[in-house]
């Protein structure tokens, strides 16, 4: 059965809802899909340069990607500017967060705005500063025939990436021992829909890392593979021990709270331990590939709850893996990190995507029909300070962070504890005793009367002490990453032993995650 979209803002990946097929069609499909890789070698890939060039242009197959692409290019994708809830406004390019500019609220980044443009920029940087070579073409994992593409100029690279059917790609200096970063993408079999389309959104990821001056990649190759085994055979035998600096894993994924989950390559084939021994053999690999602070982002929708991140985490613990806990769309950014790699500290790099979600109305039923399944959700009520008075309106959306990161076969939570450090480098955790750096504004939230909800915001002075109390970076659902700081009270009142009549502290404020830079964590 054909993946189902759950709404129509998830417009980059499809997920499998719910898997419903005949038995004699999924023995068709998983028995076409295992058949064996041939037996490549270094060798095949070192002469492939010499092989005559059979390929001019390939074009995608028409019909669905083209219906999905049309109807995605007339959305207009929504960022939201958060305070105690989140505003659904369209997004501002030229709206600045007071935050480092690496992380942003990414609308302006979607794939498909214009998906040549940053892949286009990418290229010309690899082509015009000697970064090394652009190496394209169709691989026969069976035969060990590779098909090169003749790519002269960067729009032809970025046309070529774009193209479903080429799945070989190496940029850069590409050897088996060189440091590259890895993805590992369904192939057109597996990916009727276009959803793997790789453009301006994948060639940013790619660029953040392979262009990065301070930790960079000698090399960047992308598989386009059918199932387990040819990553498998694409990992042994372009790439040694020891140098995958990051690793992407993309798929359809399912949605599940089980832990029973897929991450399918293509059609049947299950990217999941408990279903397919070359599962284990593919990450049992990549595991020996990667480098010591190597992080991987499983490119899967619900891949960080449905069970297929704890897989990798459990048999790969010392290093981070990241996945979604909803349905991914097309805004995904990879971000650096101050931190080294180790439990105590962070990843050294964060894969993140904040967009647009709802809230469940757990009030009323879900609804079933034909393998699928709709859900209720509540109207949110939305405060946001306007010319010093906090204005009210109502949206079915929020703004949050959709990635969670493992570590050791441990959840640890959303990737906003590391993509928001304090002003001095540092984590905040629940017990953090904190400083105020810079004045900025948090905000007291409680009950008036009966259930009115209040709302006080309140100007923090530099060198205001607090703790923090909780995080919202837990309960495997997009959150926002706030957390709830109970400051004490300014110097002078303490200087004066009194309290104002209004408690002995501030209260619990809540402070958001683009504030963090202005507080100093004592260690």
């Amino acid at each position: 059965s054909a993946p189902v979209s759950t709404s129509t803002s998830s417009f980059h990946f499809w997920c499998f809802l719910t898997v419903v097929r005949p038995m004699a069609t999924e023995d068709a499909m998983r028995l076409m899909a295992d058949m064996e890789p041939g037996d490549v070698t270094p060798e095949a890939v070192t002469t492939s340069e010499t092989v005559p060039e059979t390929v001019n242009s390939v074009t995608a197959p028409e019909g669905t990607a083209r219906v999905w692409r049309k109807l995605a290019m007339a959305m207009v994708p929504l960022a939201l500017i958060a305070v105690a809830y989140h505003h659904s406004e369209p997004w501002d390019a030229t709206t600045k967060m007071d935050v480092a500019e690496t992380v942003e609220l990414t609308g302006a980044h979607s794939t498909w705005w214009d998906p040549n443009t940053q892949c286009t920029k990418m290229f010309r940087h690899v082509m015009q500063d000697g970064l090394g070579t652009v190496a394209m073409g169709e691989f026969d994992f069976s035969t060990q025939k590779l098909k090169m593409k003749h790519i002269k100029t960067p729009k032809q690279a970025a046309k070529a990436l774009q193209d479903p059917y080429t799945n070989f790609v190496h940029v850069g200096k590409c050897g088996f021992q060189n440091r590259a970063v890895v993805w590992l993408y369904p192939d057109h079999t597996g990916d009727p829909s276009s959803a793997f389309l790789m453009a301006n959104g994948e060639c940013q990821r790619l660029a953040t890392q392979f262009l990065d001056k301070d930790d960079s990649a000698d090399c960047v190759a992308v598989y386009r593979v059918k199932s387990p085994r040819w990553g498998l055979a694409a990992l042994d035998h372009f790439h040694g021990a020891n140098t995958i600096t990051h690793a992407v894993v993309g798929g359809h994924g399912s949605d599940s709270t089980k832990e029973d989950g897929v991450l399918v390559m293509s059609r049947m084939i299950y990217l999941s331990g408990v279903k397919s021994v070359d599962s284990m053999a593919l990450v049992d690999t990549l595991h020996i590939k990667l480098t010591m602070h190597a992080t991987v982002f499983l490119d899967s929708c619900y891949a960080g709850i449905n069970g297929i991140a704890e897989m990798f985490s459990k048999k790969i613990p010392e290093h981070w893996i990241m996945g979604g806990t909803v349905s991914l769309q097309s805004y995904i950014k990879v971000h650096s990190t101050p931190f080294d790699g180790s439990a105590e500290s962070g990843p050294t790099q964060v894969t993140s995507e904040i967009a647009e979600d709802r809230v469940i109305d757990p009030s009323l039923k879900i609804a079933m029909g034909r393998g699928n399944t709709q859900a209720n959700y509540v109207q949110g009520m939305i405060l946001q300070p306007e010319d010093g008075k906090m204005v009210q309106s109502k949206s079915y959306y929020k703004t949050g962070e959709r990635m969670v990161a493992w570590l050791g076969g441990k959840n640890m939570g959303a990737v906003t504890q590391w993509l928001y450090p304090s002003g001095n480098g540092k984590v905040l955790k629940i017990g953090s005793k904190v400083k105020v750096l810079k004045s900025f504004e948090a905000f007291r939230m409680e009950t008036s009367r009966t259930k009115a909800l209040a709302v006080f915001p309140q100007s923090l002075p530099e060198g205001l002490s607090g703790t923090c109390v909780f995080l919202h970076s837990i309960g495997n659902a997009p959150t926002s990453g706030n957390a709830l700081i109970t400051f004490d009270l300014p110097k002078e009142y303490q200087d004066a032993d009194k309290t104002g009549g209004a408690g002995q502290t501030l209260g619990a404020l809540l402070v958001l995650t683009t504030d963090f830079q202005h507080l100093e964590i004592e260690v």
